[in-house]
Order: structure tokens, then C-alpha cells, then sequence
């Protein structure tokens, strides 16, 4: 699987640079997901693409944008679903609660409205997830 290179970003901090395979990579974006939710195919791109963003006053990463074919996206999917994220190193920063996936709102074009969508429906679990 890819390993990706990039820095992670705090608020008033310097950047650390790491590099991780995708499956650990995507539990270090902060906002990766929606409400705890994996994101389709074309999501992700939009994602990866976008190079990241600093963070401002929150926690940021970045990287140099690219994208995943169909066949390294279900490579990923699957190996997301066999992972524990709680494994990962402690270098990797939201690995709290595993990403699941709900595929109803996989067609919405864009990913604020899937975010949107995607919230409205799972946003209480997650919330509970977090809290333990």
C-alpha cells in the first residue's frame, strides 16, 4: 500500500514530518471522515487532492495532493475494515474511534453535502463514541 509523506500541524507549533501508509495516513487528517463515517471513492479523491490545510488554531496536516485509482481505494476500504486504529502508532493523532461506513449517501457529489448528509444521521453515535 502507498506510504504518503507529510507534515502534521499544531497551533503554535512546528510541523513534524512523517510518512505512513494510506490506512494509517487517513486517521491523521483531522475531518478525514463525516461523524465517524469513511468516505466514498470520489470524496477522498476530493480530499487527497486538496494537499490538506495547516489547521490554523486546530491541528492541521498536509501533503502533496494526489489521487487513488477504484482498485487502491477498495485496497484501502479493506484494509480500514481489518484495522484497529487504536494499533497505530501514537504518532498518528485521531485513532480513537474506527471509521465505519455507510454507503446511502456515497452518490452526493459533494463532499460538504455528503458531510452534511452523512452527520445528520450519524452525528449522536459518533458523539457518543468519542465521549467512551
Amino acid at each position: 500500500m502507498r506510504t504518503i509523506s507529510y507534515e502534521q500541524h499544531e497551533f503554535h507549533g512546528t510541523p513534524e514530518r512523517l510518512s505512513a501508509e494510506l490506512p494509517a495516513f487517513v486517521y491523521d487528517i483531522p475531518y478525514f471522515g463525516a461523524c465517524g463515517i469513511f468516505p466514498p471513492h470520489h470524496i477522498i479523491n476530493e480530499i487527497f487532492e486538496s494537499g490538506g490545510a495547516e489547521g490554523g488554531m486546530g491541528p492541521g496536516t498536509t501533503w502533496e495532493p494526489f489521487h487513488v485509482s477504484e482498485a487502491e481505494y477498495k485496497e484501502l476500504v479493506t484494509a480500514i475494515k481489518n484495522l484497529n486504529p487504536k494499533t497505530l502508532s501514537e504518532d498518528i493523532r485521531f485513532r480513537e474511534v474506527k471509521f465505519e461506513f455507510d454507503g446511502e449517501f456515497d452518490s452526493e457529489a459533494s463532499r460538504e453535502k455528503w458531510m452534511h448528509k452523512v452527520c445528520a444521521r450519524h452525528r449522536k453515535a459518533w458523539q457518543k463514541k468519542m465521549r467512551g
